[in-house]
């Protein structure tokens, strides 16, 4: 059975309930609680990546499909149910308890946190959760939010702190670094003839976009982490198409890396994105910036490399 499926279990489980965007370390707690149930399967009910409940609808998403299921399955679980939302959304709570929940997944134990709903127009609550697992003999579990500063952990505080280029808030809220992920596409190569090759990655338009400007950041290729150096913008200087992508210059390597989906971590953020006068300018600007960039991203690196690859299960 694959990890994300369309398949029922065959044996009883263990259900946790949430849309997970961003698979922060509240979301986290929700997700080894249950898959530290014993004698019971461990799996996840979402929703399609490619739909949303009403209430989710318009905000912007924080990281790649690979990511937010890498990040399950590191936590342990085993199976992931995710149908489109459309599918279940006239379902009442009841319903949605008794019919899919027991009925298909088998659940013997429900795991969520304690704002989360569910049934038609988001009617219902943990109260009526727990009234429903009482009712037809299943175990429930709700799980307090993760507090950092005095403040629960959410999707939204991370989305502000990426939008405002405080990556390392965003690391410490989500317990790993932002990360780009999209198949490196062909560009001017002007860099290569200023010996500072570049990777163009494009932004997804339904994803967070970062505060424009460079970053420290750590590029993650065929098992091996690359310190190096990113923009993210829409290059005022060499371009006037006003699409924003994000630009690398990697440390230690030079191949070509055409059609490959490259994690590169943003860290830190260094500048904003700047106008230069001519293009020598500019690449003098992004190799003193490479050469800041490296002693940090090198550290990084050695200190939160090897737990974020496992993390994100990369």
């Amino acid at each position: 059975m694959e990890f994300i499926t369309t398949e029922f279990p065959k044996n009883d489980t263990a259900v946790a309930l949430g849309v997970f965007d961003g698979v922060h370390r509240g979301h986290r707690e929700v997700l080894r609680r249950t898959a530290a149930s014993k004698g019971l399967e461990p799996w996840v009910f979402t929703f399609s990546e490619k739909s949303l409940p009403t209430g989710k609808q318009g905000a912007k998403r924080l990281e790649p499909p690979e990511v937010k299921f890498g990040i399950m399955r590191s936590c342990g679980i085993a199976h992931v149910y995710a149908p489109d939302f459309g599918d279940v959304k006239g379902l009442s709570g009841e319903e949605f308890v008794r019919d899919i929940l027991i009925g298909k997944l088998r659940c013997k134990k429900v795991f969520c946190g304690t704002d989360y709903r569910f049934g038609k127009m988001a009617s219902c609550g943990i109260k009526e959760m727990a009234e429903f697992c009482e009712k037809y003999g299943i175990s429930y579990c709700f799980i307090d939010k993760v507090y950092d500063k005095g403040e629960a952990i959410s999707s939204t505080r991370i989305r502000a702190a990426a939008e405002k280029g405080d990556m390392q808030e965003v690391e410490l809220l989500a317990g790993y670094p932002f990360c780009v992920e999209t198949e490196v596409v062909k560009g001017t190569e002007l860099g290569r003839k200023f010996d500072l090759p570049t990777i163009n990655q494009p932004m997804r338009e339904d994803y967070i976009i970062p505060k424009f400007g460079v970053y420290v950041s750590a590029s993650y290729i065929d098992g091996k982490f690359y310190p190096s150096v990113t923009n993210i913008g829409v290059k005022p200087t060499v371009s006037d198409k006003n699409i924003p992508a994000a630009e690398t210059n990697i440390i230690g390597i030079n191949r070509d890396l055409y059609g490959m989906k490259i994690p590169v971590f943003l860290i830190d953020f260094v500048r904003e994105e700047m106008v230069f006068s001519d293009k020598e300018e500019l690449f003098a600007r992004i190799a003193l910036d490479r050469s800041n960039a490296e002693r940090f991203a090198l550290r990084w690196i050695r200190t939160k490399g090897e737990e974020t690859v496992k993390l994100l299960g990369i």
